[in-house]
């Protein structure tokens, strides 16, 4: 029998690498990935494999951003603190002008129309620009203009798109990614809540009541798409999880070797192909069908 799944890649910005080590585990233990369907992050990492690009040419494409200038802004960017022009150089440079139907496999990204409020599911245009417009963090990086939305960030709404992975591939079991769900624990803010290098005065700003109100918002934020993804998880009940254990890692870190990072999600993955097997035997006739995807305030970009 031919193992066919389709994956559901979570956000999570940096810790985006574990998603290179969940793929490398599941193709070598010869599972055919038909379909990917990603969030910001996930989105980055899953236009690069529907492309064609392998695991590993992945990891080196996402370490080639300058991380002196991953978060430079360009000229006409609309109102945000950072940019993300290092990460847009990386997708162009690697994508070219491809769209969606000149991908190997069928891909498709999340976003959300923060003018309407409905979340759209990419899967048509620009592939470099549906995943700008997945990653663009609501405030922190530029929103995309695309037709009559103004798109940010597809984590507010669907951080693990198992909706979207079921539209691409009916029928296929659906392997979901996190990012971590909770954030870790933490005593005190003693650190900027942004990538911005003060190496002198870090800690005295960090201590700054401008600063500590920015990073309890962040951090209300963060616990916020914890129970939000916990429950559309519940509500979408991907037939496999996996978690790798990345909690520790920043959001918006730049490592200089994220090979920790990629070991996590191949550990986590190997753990969980028991149960991934097992849905290829006589036994997935005794388990219940999953969920139809369900299309409330959701708009599919044909």
């Amino acid at each position: 029998m031919k193992r066919r799944i389709a994956l559901a890649l979570g956000g999570g910005g940096t810790k985006g690498y574990a998603h290179i080590g969940v793929l490398k585990v599941l193709e070598a233990a010869g599972y055919e990935i038909a379909a990917v369907s990603g969030t910001s992050a996930g989105a980055l990492v899953g236009s690069l494999y529907a492309a064609g690009y392998t695991p590993d040419e992945i990891a080196e494409l996402l370490q080639s951003v300058d991380p002196r200038h991953i978060f430079d802004r360009r000229s006409g960017d609309r109102p945000s603190i950072l940019g993300l022009q290092g990460v847009e150089n990386m997708l162009r440079e690697a994508l070219g002008n491809r769209t969606f139907t000149d991908l190997q496999r069928p891909f498709g990204s999340v976003a959300v129309d923060i003018l309407s409020g409905d979340t759209i599911f990419l899967r048509s245009g620009s592939v470099v620009e549906a995943a700008l417009a997945s990653s663009a963090i609501p405030g922190l990086f530029p929103p995309v203009k695309w037709g009559d939305w103004l798109l940010v960030d597809g984590g507010m709404a669907d951080n693990v798109p198992v909706r979207l992975a079921r539209l691409l591939a009916p029928g296929l079991p659906v392997v979901a990614v996190t990012l971590g769900i909770m954030p870790r624990p933490v005593t005190c803010f003693d650190e900027l809540p942004l990538p911005i290098r003060l190496k002198r005065f870090q800690h005295v700003v960090a201590r700054l009541r401008y600063t500590q109100a920015v990073n309890t918002f962040i951090r209300a934020a963060e616990v916020s798409l914890g129970y939000h993804i916990l429950l559309r998880l519940q509500i979408d009940r991907p037939e496999v999880i996996i978690n790798p254990p990345v909690d520790d890692v920043d959001v918006l870190a730049s490592p200089e070797d994220p090979t920790f990072i990629i070991q996590a999600g191949e550990e986590s993955t190997r753990a969980t192909l028991p149960h991934l097997e097992s849905l290829f035997s006589w036994r997935r006739f005794f388990r219940p069908r999953p969920p139809k995807p369900e299309m409330y305030h959701v708009v599919v970009a044909e």
